[in-house]
């Protein structure tokens, strides 16, 4: 055990178990032997998953897949540490986790099972390698029988609990699991603390981080493999994200899709979900990342937010907070937000292309600060047609470009956001 250093400098690589598996780890093995694990783990997953792309074998689907790997060289030394005999040994949580992941993702058990075989020959390849390097000629066959024996008595007990944890997440994905899964999220919504088991019902770790996005279906005719084409669009969202976890459940028409982060999202977390392809007949409202309950409340909040945005606006087919939260205070009230549209815009209101072309050249230029350059290089268009549209626009409008700027950049958005608001008519609540 104390041969087990990692091979990198620093700290080494980053482990993929939460922090009291690391803490619980490094009391138990020592800090050198927990870092060489979650550096042997992250090597190993790569190995495995570069040798199944070759091969054409389907195989770590999840994206978790480090982390159960890890969780189980971890357990295992520990095991060897404490001579703890396979019958006592049980597969540890993170293992768990990625197995319920695989069931919520479709993942077939062989799939699982290969995954585990071929984590397994690496780690035991890994260890050897460690005893030829360590110990005496004399006692090498010695050692490595009863490493193997050791390492096979603990896999054995491991595919043993993945086995019947599959099953058990199977029977519960396919009966009450969604309607309980609704039920802790609602009610987490509604600010209560959860109980002690909403962690193992929604299969996600609700203290990390969170993102919430909302999708509407834009069409009401059959869409084939409507069910299997929302999973995989989760699924690639987690992996775009580098999400720990995602969870999609149905509610009252629309799918809230939930990804969970062991380590705090990059801001630009947004611009890539937004560059993750969408089956299109979908239309994605997203908040923005957060931390811990709060965090995800705010999430779905703003997703909310954003998406009362998208149901009322053909512009998009995705909107996040920071573009629709103002839009989505502003069109609380249609029927005022319309009248604020027409009194501000007056003289530039119609369908008339030239007209529309004013309006988001207006719209641009006011935006960047009353700059014909920006709104030229953001419209790719000369200085000179920025310049007459503005001329334009202030004619039509009846009043110099510096009176009510404010008001009139916001009228021009809604318009933009809500073309319907320029037209006198019965407006949706």
């Amino acid at each position: 055990m104390e041969s087990l250093r990692p091979t990198t400098t620093g700290a080494g690589a980053r482990p993929a178990s939460d922090p009291a598996t690391i803490a619980s780890a490094e009391a138990e093995i020592g800090v050198a032997a927990t870092a060489w694990a979650a550096e042997a783990a992250a090597h190993i997953v790569r190995l495995v998953d570069e040798e199944f792309n070759l091969a054409g074998t389907p195989g770590m689907m999840t994206g978790t897949e480090q982390e159960g790997c890890e969780a189980c060289l971890l357990t295992t030394l520990i095991g060897l540490h404490r001579g703890t005999a396979a019958a006592d040994i049980l597969a540890p949580r993170g293992a768990q986790d990625n197995v319920r992941l695989s069931v919520r993702q479709g993942v077939p058990i062989a799939s699982v099972l290969r995954t585990v075989w071929a984590c397994h020959t690496r780690v035991q390849d890994a260890l050897l390698a460690i005893i030829e390097r360590n110990v005496p000629p004399d006692r090498i066959v010695a050692e490595v029988r009863e490493l193997n024996a050791a390492l096979f008595s603990y896999v054995n007990s491991y595919v043993s609990d993945l086995m019947r944890g599959y099953e058990d997440e199977l029977s519960l994905w396919h009966g009450r699991l969604p309607a309980e899964r609704l039920r802790v999220l609602t009610a987490i919504l509604d600010g209560e603390e959860p109980g002690e088991e909403a962690e193992r019902i929604l299969g996600l770790r609700l203290r990390r981080h969170h993102l919430i996005a909302v999708a509407r279906s834009t069409s009401s005719g059959h869409v084939p493999d409507r069910d299997a084409l929302r999973q995989h669009f989760g699924a690639d969202a987690a992996h775009a994200l580098g999400a720990a976890g995602v969870l999609t459940i149905e509610h009252q028409g629309t799918t809230i899709f939930w990804w969970t982060f062991n380590t705090r999202p990059d801001p630009s977390s947004i611009n890539v979900l937004r560059a993750v392809p969408l089956p299109d007949w979908i239309q994605l409202a997203a908040g923005r990342p957060g931390s811990g309950l709060a965090g995800l409340r705010e999430s779905h909040f703003e997703a909310q937010q954003a998406a009362r945005v998208a149901q009322l606006s053909p512009r998009l087919e995705f909107w996040d907070y920071n573009e629709a939260g103002m839009l989505a205070l502003l069109i609380a009230d249609p029927q005022g937000a319309a009248r604020f549209v027409q009194v501000q815009l007056a003289g530039l209101l119609g369908p008339d292309q030239k007209l529309a072309d004013i309006r988001d050249t207006l719209r641009h230029f006011l935006s960047a600060g009353s700059s014909r350059l920006a709104a030229a290089q953001a419209l790719h268009l000369a200085t000179n047609t920025v310049a007459y549209r503005v001329k334009r626009a202030v004619e039509l409008l009846d009043r110099p470009i510096n009176e009510n700027q404010v008001p009139t950049l916001v009228a021009l958005e809604l318009a933009h956001a809500f073309p319907y608001l320029m037209e006198a008519r019965e407006f949706p609540q």
